[in-house]
């Protein structure tokens, strides 16, 4: 007489899944709209002065691309416009030829150890 096992009920389980899903999902969705509103009019405060700080960023850079300046005066380094930079540069680049790149030079090969 041979005994046949009936498998074990899994309904039970996927559904208490499924609740504790949609639990999660609500207390994440509900935590997430509790805090947002909060935060609201701080972040717009702090925007704007972002914006403002990148605003001033942005002219220093123009200012600094485009204007001559001192880098280091006791050493005679300046800083002269971008434009001015490339075009002094050019000659230089245009006379020299290209060059291959060599590969690195690998290590010579050390003797294996061999243990005991």
């Amino acid at each position: 007489m041979s005994a046949t096992r009936k498998p074990p009920a899994l309904w039970p389980f996927f559904l208490l899944g499924m609740v504790l899903l949609l639990l999660f999902w609500g207390v994440n969705f509900w935590l997430t709209k509790w805090t947002s509103g909060n935060a609201e009019p701080e972040e717009a405060a702090r925007a704007v002065v972002r914006i403002k700080n990148l605003a001033d960023l942005h002219a220093d850079n123009a200012r600094k691309l485009d204007d001559y300046a001192w880098v280091d005066r006791t050493n005679g380094s300046v800083q002269i416009p971008i434009k001015q930079a490339m075009q002094s540069v050019l000659p230089g680049l245009n006379a020299s030829r290209p060059r291959p790149a060599y590969p690195i030079a690998t290590p010579a090969a050390t003797p294996a150890l061999i243990g005991p």
